[in-house]
């Protein structure tokens, strides 16, 4: 039988809208007995296996979930309790885009939504890469270049070696690295105590508060002109908002007569709807267009698959002509990267920044029938039209220069790069 699947939902749930969801989401007399705990992970394990995108991967921890997590299941006499079982399970994938919808008080949060800082390894040394503006990291003076020892009271490699678990490779260097950003990105409930030494080998600790505060413009989006007559639309973590389209509108009303413009996607770390994204996408063509090509692999048959482009359809007013540059960085997520791939694919921007944050697939939810929580992960694989899966596509212009604060070099360089094509269009006088 073919499955029917749920709505895709394209987005990382926001920490601070979890507890509405929870209360709306719920069954109206949500059971926790032991029965139907039981009854529900079965009921998770059977979806999970059933529509998981990324089924075909190397190590296949929920072969063995059922046993491993019995005991944890028949302790788990709360919502909270039983919400961290799921969660346990689900972080054996080692993947961003699976997680449970939960107000469990002490969860990991969410990659990238609530990271502050991006690390990664750099042979044996774990190295924050990138620290994001207008967070706690930025203003505890943490840098690019900094290397991390500690975490809380653990060397590195403990603290990696538990957030790990037996069922795989601890040495497998993508675990390596989810189990990194998710330490640093932290739990719920707890302050952030970091250890690292700077480039000259200076050592301290930083403690970073339990609530987290990321500053920015309020609105949607901000609206400015940059260098000879360009315009600068940037998302405020708000692809997830209808009302986000209408307010893309205004801004391009605003900026018609511009010569280029440049959409920065360096602040939508939660992805959004897809809706949000072809309205956006649909004022830079003129022309229905290809953006993305979906596939669901094991479709009802284990050998059969179903694969289809998504286009993008021209809407509006007026059509925006002009040469386009689209900034990404580690906190372009989800759909934010759907966007760099699409405009990319249709030829219709320059994509400039570092690699974004590298989350796979489209996700659904499911309801647990019983206990009413809600489970998410990828059901879609997602590519690039040209056959790169998104989560490893990398922008054709790439910048690993780190940026400091009276500094940013993906925006130098877009523009650089914008004035470079509006210079090679037909009649051009840029200076």
């Amino acid at each position: 039988m073919i499955r029917a699947l749920p709505p895709i939902r394209c987005f990382a749930a926001l920490v601070l809208g979890v507890a509405a969801a929870w209360a709306t989401s719920c069954p109206a007399a949500p059971e926790f007995s032991a029965a139907a705990r039981r009854t529900d992970f079965t009921f998770f394990i059977a979806q999970f296996t059933e529509n998981y995108a990324y089924l075909d991967r190397a190590e296949k921890p929920w072969e063995s979930w059922s046993t491993r997590f019995a005991a944890a299941v028949e302790r788990a006499d709360s919502p909270e309790a039983f919400a961290a079982v799921l969660a346990s399970a689900l972080d054996e994938l080692h993947d961003f885009h699976a997680e449970v919808r939960s107000r469990n008080p002490h969860r990991w949060l969410p990659v990238p939504t609530f990271a502050d800082v991006w690390a990664e390894f750099r042979g044996t040394n774990a190295i924050l890469i990138a620290v994001r503006p207008g967070s706690d990291a930025e203003r505890a003076a943490l840098t690019p270049g900094d290397r991390l020892l500690r975490i809380g009271a653990l060397p590195l490699e403990q603290a990696i070696a538990e957030r790990l678990t037996t069922a795989v490779d601890q040495r497998d260097s993508k675990s390596r690295a989810w189990a990194l950003l998710s330490l640093v990105a932290g739990r719920a409930d707890e302050a952030r105590r970091f250890t690292v030494m700077d480039p000259a080998d200076h050592r301290r600790t930083v403690t970073l508060p339990v609530e987290r505060r990321f500053d920015r413009e309020p609105g949607a989006l901000s609206v400015r002109l940059v260098g000879t007559n360009f315009g600068l639309i940037r998302c405020h973590n708000s692809l997830g908002q209808q009302t986000t389209v209408a307010a893309f509108d205004a801004a391009l009303a605003q900026l018609r007569a511009t010569r280029g413009l440049i959409l920065d996607l360096r602040d939508v770390p939660s992805g959004g709807d897809s809706s949000v994204a072809l309205g956006i996408m649909g004022r830079l063509v003129t022309t229905m267009l290809p953006y993305q090509r979906h596939r669901i692999p094991n479709y009802g048959q284990a050998d059969v698959e179903r694969n289809w482009i998504e286009q993008v359809a021209p809407r509006g007013p007026f059509t925006y002509t002009a040469p386009v540059v689209v900034l990404v960085n580690h906190w372009t997520g989800s759909m934010g990267e759907g966007m760099a791939i699409g405009l990319d694919t249709m030829h219709r921007a320059r994509v400039i920044g570092t690699p974004m944050a590298h989350l796979a697939g489209a996700v659904s939810d499911f309801q647990l029938p019983q206990t009413g929580l809600r489970i998410a992960f990828a059901t879609e694989q997602l590519y690039h039209v040209n056959g790169t899966a998104r989560q490893d596509w990398v922008p054709p212009v790439v910048i690993t220069d780190p940026a400091t604060p009276d500094m940013d070099p993906i925006l130098t360089r877009g523009l650089a790069e914008l004035k470079r094509m509006v210079k090679g269009l037909p009649n051009a006088d840029e200076k």
